[in-house]
C-alpha cells in the first residue's frame, strides 16, 4: 500500500468525536485503556472470522474475550438470517485514490440483487447500565452507528469507484454488539455518500495534509524571529517576512479593541 498518502482513518482522526470524548471524561484512564484494547481485539477477530467465512477457509483463534466475540457472532448470524438478500462476496480490499491522495482498507464487497454494494463492519456496546445525570437509564437496545462511520464509507466508495471504474451507489454499515446478540444496520445511498465525501471527508483531508506539511516545516532549521517576522532566505540574507513565514504582531500588553 502506498504510504505517501494518509489513510481514511488517519484523515477522520482529526474530527472531534463528542461521544468518545465524553466516555474518556467520565471513566478512568485504566478503564478506557482496557476497554479500548478489548475493542480492538474483538473487532480484529470478527473481521478475521467474516473474511474466513467468505473465503471458505478454516482458522483457529484464541481470545480472552470469548463472551464478547460470541455475542458479535450471534448478531452476525441473526443479520444473515434476517437479510438473506445481502450476499458477502469479497473481504479486506485495499484501495487508493490517486485523484485525491488517500488510501484505505474496506471490509467487504457484497451484492444486493444484482447491485454491487460496499459493506463496513463495526463492533460496539449497547451502553448497558449507563446512567445519565438525571439518574435515568441510557440503555440502548442496539449498538450505535456514528457519523464518522458514514464519512468513512463515503471515502471508500469514492476511492473504489475511481480505482476500479465502477459505480457503487450504496454502502452498508453493520455494527455488531459485544454485550447482546443484536446489531445495527444502516444503508447510505449515492446522494448522501457524495455529499459526505465532498462536504466532510475532502475538507478533513485538506486539513490532514496541511498539518502534515506544517509538521514537515517544523523540522526546518532556518532561524526566524516570530515577533518581527525576520528570518533568513536560502542565500543567508535576512528578510522582513513579507514572503513566506508567519509574522506575530501580538504583544502581551496589546488591548482588544472595543468592538471585538
Amino acid at each position: 500500500m502506498n504510504n505517501k498518502y494518509p489513510s481514511v482513518t488517519q484523515v477522520l482522526g482529526i474530527l472531534r468525536k463528542p461521544a468518545l470524548e465524553y466516555w474518556f471524561k467520565t471513566n478512568t484512564e485504566e478503564f478506557c485503556d482496557a476497554e479500548s484494547n478489548k475493542g480492538k481485539e474483538v473487532g480484529k477477530i470478527i473481521h478475521t472470522i467474516i473474511q474466513a467465512n467468505i473465503e471458505q477457509v478454516e482458522i483457529k483463534l484464541q481470545t480472552q474475550y470469548v463472551q464478547e466475540v460470541l455475542f458479535c457472532l450471534k448478531g452476525l448470524a441473526n443479520f444473515k438470517t434476517e437479510h438473506p438478500e445481502l450476499k458477502f462476496k469479497r473481504a479486506e480490499v485495499e484501495i487508493i485514490s490517486e485523484k485525491y491522495g488517500f488510501i484505505g482498507h474496506l471490509d467487504c464487497l457484497g451484492e444486493e440483487g444484482k447491485e454491487l454494494v460496499l459493506i463496513d463492519w463495526k463492533t460496539s456496546k449497547c451502553d448497558v447500565d449507563k446512567i445519565d445525570k438525571n439518574g435515568l437509564s441510557k440503555e440502548k437496545q442496539v449498538p450505535p452507528i456514528y457519523s464518522e462511520h458514514m464519512y468513512q464509507v463515503s471515502a471508500y466508495v469514492a476511492a473504489y469507484n475511481e480505482q476500479m471504474d465502477t459505480d457503487i451507489r450504496q454502502a452498508k454499515v453493520i455494527c455488531f454488539a459485544k454485550d447482546k446478540p443484536v446489531y445495527s444496520y444502516l444503508t447510505i445511498h449515492k446522494a448522501d455518500l457524495d455529499e459526505m465525501f465532498h462536504e466532510v471527508f475532502l475538507k478533513a483531508l485538506s486539513i490532514c495534509k496541511y498539518q502534515k506539511k506544517e509538521k514537515k516545516n517544523a523540522n526546518d532549521t532556518r532561524p526566524y524571529n516570530t515577533e518581527r517576522g525576520i528570518g533568513k532566505d536560502n542565500s543567508g540574507h535576512r528578510n522582513s517576512g513579507s514572503g513566506k513565514g508567519i509574522t506575530n504582531h501580538c504583544r502581551a500588553s496589546d488591548e482588544l479593541p472595543n468592538n471585538f
